[in-house]
């Protein structure tokens, strides 16, 4: 019998590995010798018992069995199965597309897909498309992975689309895998390991009337004696243009005057040290998206987001060296080559990431990379859950210069249609505290799902991991 010999202490923490024989092979069974009250018990684990029982264990303690691990015993893992379910917690949230990665070792990675309508394009396209390409296959080969499913979607919609939203959940569930694993969290084994173990978030939310000044410091009142304690929130701007007509790009001079004066509310509210974001929508023409930008300068929001339609056109460069504020966009776009651009051209000051539907973390990075060539700034947008929350932050806490990641309140307080949300997941740590989001030590994205609550909160038709 091949032996992998190793002391382990009544705490649970390896101390010293004799040597390491270990085969990855079925039916290959490992013997530990176990020192308790000075009594060695052997015990005997299968391969499978093995793996998922190191998973368990504290990163700092395993790191030196898991590096002969990692070299001797990871390659030889291999996935035997994707799986996928859709859970939707209330009426006004998007569907949530979950993807879950098995392997061999009884070690499993959970992600999550950007939103289509229903979620079932990104299932059809994970159980369809990319599960035969998956099983079998060596999680730790997740660059070459990711590349085969892109290029497998590449002709139902290029690189973009519900075909992207399916790699990218692919590709967070190989990252959660590998980061068990390696029992490693998923921030210190992505792309050089990371800046921060926390990232400073922004709420997408506003007052109920920002018109009404007593309502704007209500609402500050809540941001300010929640757990999360928001620094920086992103309101919409307020549109009274009336259904039936005609649709253009203008702002009419109703509508500046009505948003000038509630963002001036608000910050009256908040005081100059909050960060106030206006969120637009592709709505609006170069001049009416540079006159209300001229118009907001003296509220000196963080930034003014996707004033104009979202391809790049000359017209971005042009409206950027005009504004007297911040101009970003990004949330519509998807791989390097969307951004590129933009970022080359200078035509933005800032850019904002989906990481839930980029085509993966790598790609991400790629993007936050190029931006930093040319010192430009990066935060994330993020519509999704607490699964796609928590794994694109762990991301956004590799980039240099990262500076804000939206999120939504998912706590019981919630007013903004995401009440509980928090309760899909098992986390060691708030969500959100001090305007940050908490990143766990715990391997992988260090969660796990709340099976009670998503099985009460499946989409019709939906088995659990069905």
């Amino acid at each position: 019998m091949k032996v992998f010999e190793v002391n382990l202490s009544v705490g649970g923490y390896f101390t010293c590995v004799k040597y390491i024989r270990l085969w990855l092979l079925k039916g290959v069974s490992y013997s530990f010798q176990k020192p308790i009250f000075n009594t060695l018990r052997r015990i005997n684990m299968k391969r499978s018992e093995f793996l998922t029982a190191l998973a368990g264990f504290p990163a700092v303690a395993a790191a030196p069995a898991l590096s002969g691990i990692a070299q001797q015993d990871a390659g030889q893992v291999k996935i035997t199965d994707v799986k996928f379910m859709r859970v939707q917690i209330g009426s006004r949230g998007h569907v949530l597309p979950l993807v879950k990665i098995e392997t061999d070792a009884g070690v499993y990675g959970i992600g999550e897909c950007h939103h289509d309508v229903t979620g079932l394009g990104a299932k059809d396209v994970v159980l369809n498309a990319f599960k035969s390409i998956l099983v079998s296959q060596d999680p730790f080969d997740i660059a070459r992975l990711t590349e085969l499913m892109k290029w497998r979607v590449s002709y139902t919609g290029g690189n973009g689309g519900i075909g992207m939203h399916a790699v990218t959940g692919c590709e967070i569930a190989l990252w959660d895998l590998v980061g068990k694993l390696l029992n490693k969290p998923l921030r210190k084994i992505l792309g050089g390991g990371c800046y921060t173990d926390k990232v400073r978030a922004y709420l997408t939310s506003q007052p109920r009337n920002m018109l009404d000044k007593e309502v704007c410091r209500e609402w500050i009142g809540y941001v300010d004696n929640s757990v999360q304690k928001w620094t920086a929130a992103k309101p919409f701007r307020i549109s009274r243009r009336p259904g039936g007509q005609q649709l253009n790009r203008r702002l009419t001079n109703d509508e500046l005057k009505t948003n000038i004066q509630a963002f001036s509310n608000l910050r009256e509210a908040a005081g100059d040290d909050f960060e106030i974001i206006v969120h637009c929508h592709w709505e609006f023409g170069f001049y009416d998206a540079l006159s209300f930008a001229r118009a907001l300068e003296p509220i000196r929001p963080w930034w003014i987001e996707d004033p104009m339609p979202i391809e790049y056109v000359d017209t971005w460069a042009k409206l950027t060296a005009a504004s007297p504020i911040p101009i970003l966009c990004g949330e519509n776009l998807y791989t390097v080559y969307d951004f590129l651009p933009f970022i080359t051209n200078q035509a933005v000051h800032m850019v904002e990431i989906d990481i839930s539907m980029t085509g993966g973390l790598l790609e991400a990075k790629r993007i936050a990379d190029l931006a930093n060539l040319f010192y430009m700034p990066v935060a994330t947008h993020n519509v999704m859950g607490p699964v796609a929350t928590i794994a694109s932050a762990n991301c956004a806490a590799t980039m240099l210069d990262f500076i804000g990641h939206e999120s939504y309140d998912y706590s019981e307080n919630s007013r903004d249609g995401h009440t509980n949300w928090e309760k899909l997941i098992v986390y060691d740590r708030e969500i959100i505290k001090d305007g940050h989001i908490q990143l766990s030590d715990k391997p992988g994205l260090g969660l796990e799902l709340n099976k009670d609550f998503a099985m009460q909160h499946l989409v019709e038709g939906e088995q659990w991991w069905g």
